[in-house]
């Protein structure tokens, strides 16, 4: 099974480009956790493509990949639907997975208004999405309502099956060093507001089954 993790660009040019140039570190958490449960996976730095259509075509048929993940903010969600669209048309069978703050927000309305997208991936995404994919490696999909801090289609309905529990300590997760060479680093994990919304009980009981 291959796998691609993909930053996608966003939508309009941005003022400052090193605000958005970097891959964030969590994607190379990702990445890592994947590979040491041997998985094939890349990573593609895919934030100055807007304007290239045809070269992400190019790349998407030459990878093949089998399930592509997102690491989608605000700002690059439209380069997310965009990517997702061109790998949907190149391979209706491929799996579209977004993670990322905005994907955790806007579960719900992705998954009403992008068939494009196959799932959501809610917080802390590691450990749900190694699970996922073991669920679609082994064509066993019932069991995805099993798996914490997801959301997708069911039924005709969409299905959100909670926060998963946070990863207690980072040292938990295999360094991303190993696999992977970056330059990019962060002191925090996530968004520390707490904001309201994303922290109120009704954030995680607005489901439908």
């Amino acid at each position: 099974m291959k796998i691609l993790l993909v930053y996608p660009y966003c939508l309009e040019q941005r003022y400052y480009v090193e605000n958005v140039a970097a891959v964030p570190i969590g994607l190379y958490y990702l990445g890592a956790l994947l590979k040491e449960h041997k998985y094939d996976v890349e990573i593609l730095n895919l934030y100055d493509f807007r304007d290239d259509p045809s070269s992400i075509e190019d790349i998407l048929r030459e990878k093949r990949p089998d399930v592509i993940g997102f690491s989608v903010f605000n700002a690059n969600r439209w380069g997310a639907i965009d990517i997702a669209r061109i790998a949907k048309q190149l391979n209706p069978n491929v799996s579209v997975v977004f993670g990322g703050v905005s994907g955790t927000y806007l579960w719900e309305h992705f998954l009403t208004h992008f068939p494009q997208v196959d799932l959501i991936i809610l917080g802390e995404g590691e450990r749900s999405f190694l699970e996922v994919l073991n669920c679609l490696k082994s064509n066993n999909l019932q069991n995805l309502a099993n798996i914490r801090g997801i959301a997708y289609r069911n039924q005709g309905g969409i299905l959100s099956t909670g926060p998963a529990e946070f990863i207690g300590s980072l040292d938990d997760l295999p360094n991303p060093a190993k696999y992977f060479s970056y330059q990019y680093v962060t002191l925090t994990r996530g968004c520390p507001a707490d904001c309201h919304f994303c922290g109120s009980p009704q954030f995680w009981k607005r489901r439908v089954r």
